[in-house]
């Protein structure tokens, strides 16, 4: 126990090996907390020398010169008293509290004090029933004492209404766990959560790049594409105008040599006169021939040759 702390609990002061400033002698053990209860107030403490002896040293608060961790030191002389004496001494640690309304809300189990005045703030008490191995300690203010006898206080029923928690029990010390956990869980989800996020932060930000170096990579290539779709247009072009002159130029020789063709073809040859068709009508009456139509009967068949009269052949 550190020395500058002011309130400390009786049961830290039990069983503590006591010492002598000046002679650093062992005087014994403390085995009571002397304590004053219509006061409530601790007036010091009860040292046992050995395990068999009958004798006991009493001290008083103000001979209390530093409180340790395993040992206590004392100064001036202590005041030798008996066994039988110490018996008599009053203290509430180990009474069951009762209210003033008929309800046991537990037993007695500790104080707490000012180690330089001896004043009790509060008493310490477990409840009853099975929740008093699982709940915890209370605290039971010296104002709500109504009473005591030699084995009981009776206390306000306020108290029961109102119990103030001095120290967690299993069900607490579970309850904190459970939160600590929670807080470890939301501390390393959190942590997950901003990795999580870094890590998209980064992929959105490698996408993007690749997106932009395929875009660039796409317009590079369109453009290379769009050079050479031009320069074949044009070569097409160029290509299609000779074509259609060397088509055009083959097309016109043709022609002309068809158009000469047929133009000798018209010299060559006489065009054919069809004969005439037969009529099927009855032929009308020939009109009668006059002197000039005899006449020129007779110079026509003058005109013919005799060979032709004499082949007999059609006429053509």
């Amino acid at each position: 126990m550190d020395d500058r702390d002011t309130l400390i609990r009786q049961s830290q002061l039990l069983n503590r090996l006591v010492l002598d400033r000046e002679t650093t002698e062992e005087l014994g053990r403390i085995e009571v907390v002397w304590m004053h209860p219509p006061a409530h107030r601790v007036m010091g403490f009860i040292c046992k020398p050995g395990f068999m002896s009958k004798t006991r040293y009493a001290f008083s608060l103000k001979q209390l010169d530093q409180l340790g961790p395993e040992s206590i030191l004392v100064k001036s002389k202590a005041t030798e008293t008996t066994l039988k004496e110490v018996r008599l001494l009053e203290t509430l640690i180990g009474h069951e509290i009762w209210t003033d309304g008929g309800e046991k809300l537990g037993k007695i189990i500790d104080c707490v004090f000012d180690r330089h005045r001896g004043e009790i703030p509060f008493y310490l008490f477990k409840t009853e029933g099975w929740r008093s191995l699982t709940s915890g300690l209370y605290q039971l203010p010296p104002t709500a004492i109504m009473s005591y006898g030699s084995k009981r206080v009776l206390a306000t029923a306020a108290v029961s209404e109102q119990l103030t928690l001095y120290q967690g029990g299993i069900e607490q010390k579970l309850h904190q766990a459970s939160d600590r956990i929670k807080e470890t869980y939301s501390q390393e989800l959190e942590s997950l959560s901003s990795q999580a996020q870094k890590l998209t932060q980064q992929a959105e930000a490698r996408l993007q790049k690749l997106s932009q170096q395929a875009t660039e990579k796409v317009e590079t290539l369109g453009q290379s594409t769009d050079l050479k779709a031009e320069k074949l247009s044009g070569q097409w072009q160029v290509n299609t105008q000779k074509l259609a002159q060397q088509f055009k130029q083959r097309g016109r020789s043709l022609w002309e040599r068809v158009e000469d063709g047929a133009f000798t073809l018209i010299e060559e040859w006489p065009p054919i006169t069809k004969p005439p068709i037969p009529s099927t009508q009855v032929p009308a009456t020939p009109p009668a021939k006059t002197e000039n139509d005899s006449v020129q009967e007779e110079e026509i068949l003058g005109n013919i040759p005799d060979q032709d009269l004499e082949d007999d052949q059609p006429w053509i």
